[in-house]
């Protein structure tokens, strides 16, 4: 009854998305029973009030002037060596320094971007039964072993400073939510933070059925419930359903970027033919600067260019 009242609300206009209505091609579909079912419980669980007590103990930077706006750093998905053997591979390139181990190289460059600090990092990969699994390792990547989901301090933030944090961290390509005890599915007794997803990296089921019940508004647990504390623009969840698209739903770690504006051959973060040299829009296909008759020469940390 529930859900045809609200279609019917959908057709004549009187809710939008923040109510779930499908808005046309940038729309998500509902989550099918299999992905609802693998969403982290939502049930109180006295193992969260260790976690809680870890996160009193933390000393977190003095940084709340930070997310006094929600405006972000520009950051590029770097390619990175996806592969199962821990320490360096064959051909590694180093990224800048990951803010806490455990991330995803991209990660640790958007969170860097959305002016989160080292210490207000609280869980990367972890198996605390806490997490029920969430945080669990989900690769290796450049050598060293990562999990996609990444747990948020947001002591001494106020109200205010935690949505432009929610906002920074989608424009970064983060599925995140603030997890406020008592609100949005989570109980009362469990811990105080923000539960951030990163979107372009391969990850396990239970999270790429968090990202998408993000995508639809939810609150990414096993309720999936509308999630309250905050709407995102359209913009900001449009930069998260790019990441996850260029991850192929979360299934690989092959999706980079190209940096708006920046010269690229063709296949060098950017698609089409390897000689021609292109411009990155960061709308969707790259416009044509000129097709290279000699080749076109990729020059790593600098804009491509014909030979």
């Amino acid at each position: 009854m529930l859900n045809a009242f609200l279609a019917t609300l959908c057709i004549t206009g009187l809710i939008g998305t923040v109510a779930g209505c499908a808005t046309g091609e940038d729309s998500d579909p509902e989550l099918t029973g299999e992905e609802i079912a693998v969403l982290p419980s939502d049930t109180s669980d006295p193992s969260h009030l260790e976690l809680a007590a870890l996160l009193a103990a933390e000393t977190v930077d003095d940084d709340a002037a930070m997310f006094d706006s929600d405006a972000v750093d520009a950051v590029v998905d770097e390619p990175v060596e996806d592969n199962d053997e821990v320490g360096p591979p064959e051909g590694f390139q180093a990224h800048a320094a990951l803010l806490r181990s455990g991330l995803h190289p991209r990660a640790s460059d958007g969170l860097r971007a959305a002016g989160v600090t080292a210490s207000r990092i609280t869980q990367t990969i972890g198996n605390a039964a806490a997490s029920a699994g969430t945080h669990a390792q989900d690769g290796t990547v450049n050598g060293l072993p990562y999990s996609a989901a990444t747990d948020i301090s947001v002591t001494g933030l106020s109200d205010t400073q935690i949505r432009n944090l929610l906002s920074k961290l989608a424009k970064a390509g983060f599925a995140a939510w603030f997890r406020f005890p008592g609100h949005d599915g989570w109980p009362a007794s469990e811990a105080r933070h923000i539960h951030a997803v990163y979107a372009n990296a391969k990850m396990k089921a239970s999270l790429r059925s968090q990202v998408r019940s993000w995508l639809v508004g939810r609150n990414g647990l096993a309720s999936n419930t509308l999630y309250t504390f905050y709407h995102w623009s359209a913009a900001d969840t449009a930069v998260v359903r790019g990441k996850f698209t260029q991850s192929a739903s979360g299934t690989t770690n092959a999706g980079s970027t190209c940096f708006v504006g920046g010269a690229y051959c063709g296949g060098d973060k950017v698609s089409g033919d390897k000689n021609t040299l292109f411009r990155c829009t960061g709308t969707g296909a790259p416009t044509v600067i000129r097709v290279c008759a000699n080749g076109c020469a990729v020059h790593s940390g600098d804009d491509d260019a014909c030979k």
